[in-house]
């Protein structure tokens, strides 16, 4: 040691730290930062635990998901363009749904008897609920409204387009001027369903066009099935002998007994089966990935009721009389000119539409289930490299 340093007594460490009696080691951590440590001692290293090579992957697998979360968020908040006319269309075309119906109730007339609002009037109320397909479609237009609003697909208006082409204005429409409402609810429905078809296509549960189409079609074939059972089961209620009734185009039950249809013991298994072919294509369909199932059965539904027509044509011909029209009595016609004529053609028009939509899922599926092998090695072999290189610093 230096004679000036040790003449005073102090050690070099007070002199250099302003008598401060610390040690050098202690201004900083040793472990973090090794420009603070003490010269290495001869020894052995301390023992550092090696990573599991199996540990890693883990959390690598987690980032994809969270950024896919949060994009669709704030998917349901925007209105674009599209949805604004959907809901626009959709409204007028529920404007003139419900006067539409407001017009059928008017005339009729227990609704316009003098004893008002008593125990019959609501009985016969919810008869002409379930007797009329207008009040369900009335309901099923405010559920599109519904899921326009919450920014998901719908194909409701579509589907109440089938109902009033193929049956309100093909069969029941002899005049325009006579007859004008369904003219005016066939162009306010196709056009909410026109929008509603380009507005699915870009929710965050995009649906194609085909796809859209085709849950129309079994919805329309559901509504239509159900609200037959519905008459047969008040047929059934009210005492009538179901063994004289019978059932003619697009499973309608005849009103009077009448020997022009096929039985109704047999077309009541008709319609239990092709509501539940529906209803299976619909839950298909609905699903955000759609599956080669959906392709095969979506057009089985629509198929059931276009053969049922055909037979019964071919074989009882038309009765017009038990048919329901959607719009109520008051917008059929009254001569029905040409009524065989029109039934062929609504039936081959429905035939043509599912199957030109069976043919389109069927390839959308196939072109999908080639070009999906194709992305899953790449994954893979994106993310090995991460952990085959990984060494720990020393």
């Amino acid at each position: 040691m230096a004679p000036h340093l040790s003449s005073i007594g102090q050690p070099a460490s007070s002199i250099v730290t302003n008598g401060a009696d610390i040690d050098p080691y202690s201004a900083g951590p040793t472990a973090s930062f090794p420009r603070f440590a003490p010269a290495p001692t001869p020894g052995p290293l301390p023992v550092i635990p090696q990573p599991q090579p199996l540990a890693p992957p883990a959390p690598v697998s987690a980032p994809p998901l969270v950024v896919t979360r949060t994009t669709s968020s704030p998917s349901p908040t925007r209105w674009r363009r599209d949805r604004i006319i959907a809901l626009v269309t959709a409204l007028i075309a529920c404007g003139a749904q419900v006067a539409w119906v407001l017009y059928d109730l008017h005339r009729q007339p227990r609704f316009t008897a003098p004893p008002g609002f008593t125990l019959d009037f609501i009985l016969y109320l919810l008869f002409y609920a379930l007797g009329t397909p207008g009040v369900w479609w009335f309901f099923l237009h405010f559920s599109s409204l519904k899921a326009i609003f919450e920014n998901r697909p719908t194909s409701v208006m579509v589907a109440a387009t089938f109902q009033i082409l193929l049956i309100d204005v093909l069969i029941f429409n002899d005049s325009i001027i006579v007859t004008p409402m369904p003219i005016l609810c066939l162009l306010t429905t196709g056009s909410a369903a026109i929008a509603a078809t380009i507005m699915n296509q870009h929710t965050p549960a995009a649906r194609p066009w085909s796809v859209t189409i085709g849950l129309a079609a079994n919805l329309f074939i559901l509504v239509i099935a159900l609200h037959q059972l519905a008459n047969s089961v008040r047929y059934i209620v009210g005492g009538t002998d179901i063994s004289e009734h019978t059932i003619n185009v697009w499973m309608a039950i005849s009103l009077q007994p009448t020997p022009l249809g096929a039985p109704l013991v047999g077309g009541i298994f008709l319609m239990i089966m092709t509501a539940l072919i529906a209803s299976a294509s619909l839950y298909l369909g609905s699903q955000s990935r759609y599956t080669v199932a959906f392709s095969r059965v979506v057009g089985i539904a629509p198929l059931v009721m276009v053969l049922t027509n055909v037979y019964i044509l071919l074989a009882y011909g038309i009765s017009v009389t038990s048919i329901n029209s959607m719009l109520g009595f008051s917008s059929m016609g009254h001569g029905f000119p040409y009524a065989s004529f029109r039934a062929w053609g609504s039936s081959i028009l429905l035939g043509a539409i599912t199957v030109g939509i069976m043919v389109l899922l069927h390839r959308r599926t196939s072109t999908t289930k080639h070009e999906t092998p194709q992305f899953a090695p790449v994954a893979t072999n994106t993310q090995q490299p991460q952990y085959v290189n990984y060494r720990p610093y020393m």
